[in-house]
């Protein structure tokens, strides 16, 4: 195993540079796969305005929610903005995350922080949508403390399909910076959902991908997140 030290706001993270494979409640840990049947969603390559972007121009943004105003969520990204930070793995390696430090609060019945990554650049103000129902996993390169899971939501937003809950999947997280599988078949909408809608109509018109650390019967804790290489493939 390697080490490598990666710097993101106030934390000084320690990110193993080795993948682990391994099934894990649904969402399998795998070596990074070269193919060319895939759609690279977010490599965080892209910069606009000194802003990381996904590969189409789509906005990244933090985001945090909670049920007591007075125990907030909070976030820390690239100064006092809400984007998150742009990182290098280490000193002598080109390609970049994207890394935010996270704090949830109780007491808080829920809770949770979670970064938006929009699929492509918004027109005349509005957002694109992506059609990416034609593949079957989404794989993505990660890194977490301070959490056991990690929620990773497929929202189609403006786009005639509308719910309190899109489709998703909650994964356990492995020490270490690795590259997880998530089944695009086993997304499911939360149970408490009442607007039910298809998966694959939400694939078909996606808009953007959030990536959650959440609480349920909140303890106060923190952490940080490391993301990157967003990747659709078959």
């Amino acid at each position: 195993m390697r080490l490598v030290q990666v710097k993101s706001g106030f934390a000084r993270l320690l990110v193993a540079a080795i993948v682990i494979s391994g099934s894990v409640s649904g969402a399998v840990i795998i070596a990074q796969e070269a193919g060319k049947d895939k759609l690279v969603y977010a490599d965080f390559e892209t910069v606009k305005d000194g802003h990381p972007v996904s590969n189409r121009g789509g906005a990244v943004r933090l985001f945090t929610y909670q049920e007591r105003p007075t125990a907030p969520s909070r976030y820390k990204g690239a100064g006092d903005s809400n984007v998150p930070e742009l990182v290098r793995l280490s000193k002598d390696n080109p390609n970049r995350a994207i890394a935010f430090d996270y704090e949830l609060q109780g007491p808080n019945q829920y809770a949770g922080v979670g970064v938006e990554i929009v699929a492509q650049e918004e027109k005349d103000g509005k957002l694109v949508p992506l059609d990416v129902s034609q593949y079957k996993y989404l794989t993505l390169q990660l890194y977490a403390t301070g959490t056991q899971s990690v929620r990773v939501e497929f929202l189609s937003r403006g786009q005639g399909i509308d719910t309190s809950g899109y489709p998703q999947m909650t994964f356990r997280v492995q020490p270490g910076f690795n590259t997880y599988r998530v089944p695009l078949k086993s997304l499911a909408q939360p149970s408490w959902v009442e607007e039910k809608v298809s998966t694959k109509s939400v694939l078909q018109k996606l808009t953007s991908i959030n990536i959650v650390v959440s609480c349920e019967n909140c303890v106060p804790t923190k952490g940080s997140v490391v993301i990157d290489n967003l990747v659709f493939q078959n």
